[in-house]
């Protein structure tokens, strides 16, 4: 059951915090809840919360939120950084719709694993509002994501939003080559067939803490990076990168990923699921 409170800190924060080397633009982390139910074994916010992932709301004034919103004078502003955006609807989440929807230059990144999208479905669409959905293979998800929707759920609401005029975006990302490699063609094919203004790509990558709060993370073939995150090897992930690729039919993003690997694909980077 989510809880609801308060929130003292600040809600909008540059999200800066990627290492040198590592390829990831910057954008603001837009603070409206914390915590996702879904409690994927292998998800970065057992150890961001040390373990309790419940959904923390938030229930400010909205003039609070809005006021930090106008310091900053444009970009993308995610709230499935900390949370996932729509498994819990935040109270503040309408009104951060109605505000972004009528700025030029401020975009809303609504990134989730939920099919909870009721609420869009009666707004009209804006090009200001994009609608990212994170999917998984299907052995992976069953293994990893135990409490989340089917990845084919999640891809059906985003074939609807779609074709409602919405902005969608697709995340493939944790790739879990645990959970074996060749599942994701079916996945990368269904993908490609609905057709999302852009995919985004990432293999497995999490620091060496979250084995403390996720005993059945996923973890073989995981050797320490340079960055200081578990990841496969470089000739796994440009393998990997490569041959999904091919599955979609067309050059997807990455991200988190290195310098070194982006040189060695060869790949163009013309933007990823944080920019606008």
């Amino acid at each position: 059951m989510a809880i609801r409170r308060q929130r003292k800190s600040k809600f909008v924060r540059l999200f800066d915090k990627t290492p040198a080397g590592v390829v990831c633009p910057h954008f603001y982390e837009l603070i409206l809840s914390n915590g996702c139910p879904y409690d994927c074994s292998y998800c970065y916010l057992r150890l961001t919360f040390r373990g309790r992932t419940e959904p923390v709301l938030f229930q400010n004034g909205w003039d609070s939120v809005r006021s930090e919103i106008d310091e900053v004078p444009g970009g993308v502003f995610s709230t499935g950084e900390l949370a996932d955006s729509l498994a819990v609807i935040p109270p503040l989440l309408p009104k951060a719709l109605d505000y972004f929807t009528v700025q030029e230059n401020k975009f809303l990144l609504m990134v989730t694993k939920s099919v909870n999208t009721g609420m869009l479905c009666e707004r009209k669409p804006s090009t200001n509002l994009i609608l990212s959905f994170s999917v998984n293979s299907v052995p992976a998800s069953a293994q990893f994501e135990i409490s989340a929707p089917h990845p084919l759920r999640r891809l059906e609401a985003a074939k609807e939003m779609v074709e409602r005029g919405w902005r969608v975006r697709i995340r493939l990302d944790p790739i879990i080559l645990e959970a074996g490699l060749e599942p994701y063609e079916f996945i990368c094919k269904q993908i490609a067939a609905i057709r999302p203004e852009r995919v985004t790509l990432g293999t497995l990558r999490q620091y060496p803490g979250l084995f403390r709060f996720s005993p059945h993370a996923p973890r073989k073939g995981l050797t320490k990076a340079a960055d200081g995150r578990m990841r496969y090897t470089e000739s796994q992930r440009i393998s990997t990168y490569e041959q999904i690729a091919s599955w979609l039919g067309f050059q997807p993003s990455l991200c988190k990923e290195t310098s070194e690997v982006w040189d060695k694909l060869g790949w163009e980077f013309y933007g990823c699921n944080c920019t606008p």
